[in-house]
């Protein structure tokens, strides 16, 4: 690449390379950065006492040290300043001072100095001249001399691939072969992970950062690739593969093939049926102490039971990795160890380790969270003709994470809000003294009373939906939200002398296998419960309704009875509608059949 040399400068660690290998000096700007042979390297040296992956640099504190790993083993020793690294070693940035390195016989000098910016311009080469003869190498293989005609045939067969190297003898360094004009004329320059997945943007769920497919990352599988810059150094290397093999699978740079894949901003691990699917993305809000996870653990074991039985659409983990802290949930309250008669799951922290994964992007620590996500496929019982093939993204906020001041960009664990087809307000009404009253009076003195304002968690989450999405005040939020009474067993009482069952599934088989939504007793049960909102907090209904058109109020409980101090009786938990707002988005979204009888 040609430069255009800036005006500004700055200190950096670059690597200077003997001259005869053509290799203008590198510079450091991220890490890791791996030197070898190998065209998976970020620094190729074709010298033959150099291993694929030879040297590996990693930059600390931002580039204060210089960590460098000789993974070249016993045999192959790497001298630092003359000296075996045996391993790793730590070298202090230190201007105007030079380091010699020695990888097999090639000798390179480390410096840290001033570097000029240098912004990239496009380069013209001439090659018109049809007696110019070219060189290339593909997959450690060097081709040539061969006229441009057959550069030209060898990149329209796919023997000579975009980011290969190729040379002539008029140029000064070796490039990519998709700089070489016109010689993929419409091809692109990126590699492709596979004609099976189309070019359409996807959305990460753990940053929600959109990217293309081509902008995948892999992630390295050898045992001595290890250090992230995101991540740390105890996980394996993210890299940009030069060339993608068949059925979605790279090369790291030790040679050992890889499957997994990560998101090139936090370089989490994405499942790759994910990768396949339309993701929806699921949103439960509400304050401290209001049973969101609780209630999550039930919904989803109560979701893999309804949707297939009833509604032809199976509702699986999208794989055993991602899920591992929702299933560990679901065990403890339904296939709890043999002699354990209570259980209890941890309240959610805004840094709990099982539910998010700090990460550092831009020089910022944050914590993100971790989603549980499931697959939702049609099987054969499935209603309409278009098959379904969908992922459901679910997280599990600390009821923090909603509070006022809590919207920083180290913490964006609530973010999930801006990409959600549903929201579920889960309201407790154990928080809100005007609820008291109907509460069943067998159980007032044996609660232990909070008191939270709900309505500021509601007026937050609005105000970031808003603020991030640049939805205009006069506009309103089109996706359908549900305000979820949680605890309702608690109002078992009250709903009784309402006339609402809510022991009574909404939905039923309407023909053998098919199943619908009973719309007309959702919305009367919704009703009820909104007329009791306006008699005892109308400021929350003012709220949520000025704000959103498709509002409705439904009762659930997690658990179906009150635990006492020792947890939770797994034997005695009965979930009341748990499932039902989430059967109520979907079939707003067309997935499942509704009746209104």
């Amino acid at each position: 690449m040609l430069f255009k040399i800036g005006n500004k400068t700055k200190s950096a660690w670059r690597i200077t390379i003997p001259e005869k290998f053509g290799i203008t000096p590198y510079t450091i700007n991220t890490s890791p950065v791996v030197l070898g042979s190998s065209m998976q390297c970020d620094v190729v040296i074709q010298d033959p006492s150099l291993l694929e992956s030879h040297i590996q640099f990693v930059l600390l504190k931002d580039g204060k040290y210089l960590e460098i790993y000789d993974l070249s083993g016993s045999h192959h020793k790497t001298l630092l300043n003359g000296e075996p690294i045996n391993g790793k070693k730590r070298v202090e940035a230190q201007k105007g001072k030079n380091f010699t390195l020695k990888a097999g016989d090639v000798h390179l000098s480390l410096s840290y100095s001033l570097v000029t910016d240098e912004i990239p311009i496009k380069k013209e080469y001439v090659v018109r001249e049809k007696d110019i003869e070219w060189f290339y190498i593909h997959e450690g293989v060097e081709y040539g001399p061969v006229k441009l005609q057959e550069l030209m045939k060898a990149a329209r067969t796919g023997i000579l691939l975009p980011l290969d190297d190729a040379w002539h003898s008029g140029l000064k360094s070796r490039i990519k072969a998709f700089e070489v004009p016109d010689l993929f004329a419409q091809k692109s320059h990126t590699p492709h992970i596979s004609d099976a997945v189309d070019s359409n943007k996807h959305i990460c769920p753990y940053c929600w950062h959109s990217f293309k497919t081509e902008e995948l990352f892999f992630i390295a599988r050898h045992p001595a690739l290890m250090g992230d810059p995101v991540l740390g150094y105890d996980e394996q290397q993210r890299f940009l593969p030069r060339y993608i093999k068949p059925f979605r699978r790279a090369l790291d740079s030790r040679g050992e093939i890889c499957t997994d894949m990560a998101c090139p901003r936090c370089h989490l691990r994405i499942p790759t049926p994910f990768l396949d699917s339309n993701p929806l993305f699921f949103s439960i809000i509400g304050s401290p102490g209001a049973g969101k996870s609780y209630y999550l653990a039930t919904s989803t074991w109560r979701l893999r039971k309804i949707l297939p039985e009833y509604f032809g659409l199976n509702f699986e983990d999208i794989d055993n990795m991602t899920n591992q802290w929702i299933n560990s949930y679901e065990e403890k309250l339904f296939l709890p160890a043999r002699g354990v008669d209570y259980n209890s799951i941890e309240k959610t922290q805004i840094e709990s380790s099982h539910t998010a994964r700090e990460v550092k992007i831009n020089a910022i620590s944050m914590f993100l969270p971790l989603p549980a996500i499931f697959s939702l496929l049609s099987n054969s019982n499935y209603h309409r003709l278009d098959a379904i093939q969908n992922s459901i993204a679910f997280y599990d906020n600390a009821g923090e994470h909603f509070q006022t001041g809590q919207d920083k960009i180290q913490k964006p664990g609530s973010l999930h809000i801006l990409r959600a087809n549903g929201l579920l307000f889960l309201f407790d009404p154990t928080a809100d003294p005007r609820f008291t009253n109907i509460i069943n009076s067998s159980l007032r003195t044996k609660l232990v009373e909070t008191v939270y304002q709900q309505q500021k968690i509601l007026i937050e989450v609005i105000d970031r939906i808003r603020k991030h999405t640049g939805l205009n005040v006069k506009a309103k939020f089109n996706k359908p939200i549900v305000i979820g009474v949680s605890k309702a067993d608690l109002l078992m009482d009250y709903f009784r002398r309402e006339g609402i069952n809510i022991k009574t599934l909404p939905y039923k088989f309407i023909k053998p296998s098919v199943g619908a939504l009973n719309m007309s007793q959702i919305k009367e049960v919704s009703a009820s419960i909104r007329e009791l909102f306006l008699r005892l907090s109308p400021e929350f209904v003012n709220t949520v309704e000025s704000f959103a058109d498709n509002v409705i109020y439904l009762p659930v409980s997690a658990i179906g009875h009150q635990p006492d101090a020792k947890g939770v009786h797994p034997a005695d938990i009965n979930p009341l509608w748990v499932e039902v707002p989430f059967l109520y988005i979907l079939s707003k979204m067309g997935y499942i059949p509704y009746i209104n009888q």
